[in-house]
């Protein structure tokens, strides 16, 4: 084969990959449906401490007192009831080796948060507590093997009638309730994944360069903020498509300051007052 047709194929392999690159990366431009929910800050697990425990209804009311959005996180209990909790087991914050969703919703209801006196709320009494007071930034927590907790979520949110967005670190669950709720802001949440050795593996590495987005086109990207300049692709989305980014999660002003200085329109914090 003559060198020229060599030098053609190739430099055509790399556009064709570079197209596919962009296509996978790209965002949804809706720009206009997210610029209300960037007039709040939004207080991680509600507005928590040392008296009042993540993801409480405590938590919450203290959130909705001060004006704040809300981010919380849902998932399923054994009877499929969405919980709001964070993590996938009971141990950091109820000190109990057991797994969220291997309880009943009456089981969790029982379990305090920390050593507060608050208990693990559904995510209707949530939605009740709430009542649009303040938007609301809601997690999807679908792990594998667990059921589908994004449509789930979709159908608790039919009726609801406050402002609230969806995000997820999984893909699938933003792409499912987007089937669901195609109107409805959604966003993707990512990290810099290979900075853990267990993570360092194919699916974390397209997780972190976000090359799913295809399947859910998100609304907005909401990533560690400490980790922004170490992610290229986080960089070259924000450059080429500009989308709405959130930053996670914020411990201090002078951590608020440097993620608006790196460019992220919304917040998401914890532990001091925004």
């Amino acid at each position: 084969m003559e060198p020229i047709y060599i030098v053609l194929i190739a430099i055509g392999s790399v556009l064709l990959l570079f197209i596919l690159y962009l296509f996978a990366i790209k965002p949804r431009f809706n720009k206009k449906a997210v610029k209300p929910f960037l007039e709040y800050k939004y207080a991680h697990r509600g507005l928590h401490d040392d008296t009042a425990e993540e993801n409480s209804v405590t938590a919450f009311e203290r959130a909705i007192e001060k004006g704040y959005g809300i981010e919380i996180d849902v998932r399923f209990s054994k009877d499929g009831e969405l919980m709001v909790f964070h993590d996938a087991t009971l141990n950091r914050v109820c000190n109990i080796d057991k797994r969220v969703v291997d309880l009943t919703c009456a089981e969790l209801k029982e379990i305090k948060l920390g050593k507060t006196e608050d208990t693990i709320p559904t995510f209707k009494e949530v939605l009740d507590l709430v009542n649009g007071t303040v938007p609301l930034l809601i997690e999807i927590k679908q792990d594998v093997g667990e059921g589908d907790v994004a449509t789930a979520t979709a159908e608790a949110l039919e009726n609801y009638k406050g402002d609230y967005m969806i995000q997820s670190f999984n893909p699938l669950a933003v792409a499912t309730f987007k089937k669901k709720m195609p109107r409805v802001v959604r966003g993707i949440l990512s990290d810099n994944y290979m900075r853990k050795k267990e993570m360092r593996k194919p699916l974390y590495f397209v997780l972190k360069n976000l090359l799913l987005n295809f399947l859910c086109r998100p609304d907005f990207v909401s990533f560690n903020h400490w980790e922004y300049k170490k992610s290229f692709t986080l960089r070259f989305v924000k450059r080429v498509f500009r989308p709405v980014l959130f930053a996670w999660t914020l411990r201090a002003a002078e951590e608020e300051k440097a993620a608006n200085r790196n460019g992220f329109h919304g917040i998401i914090f914890e532990w001091y007052e925004a």
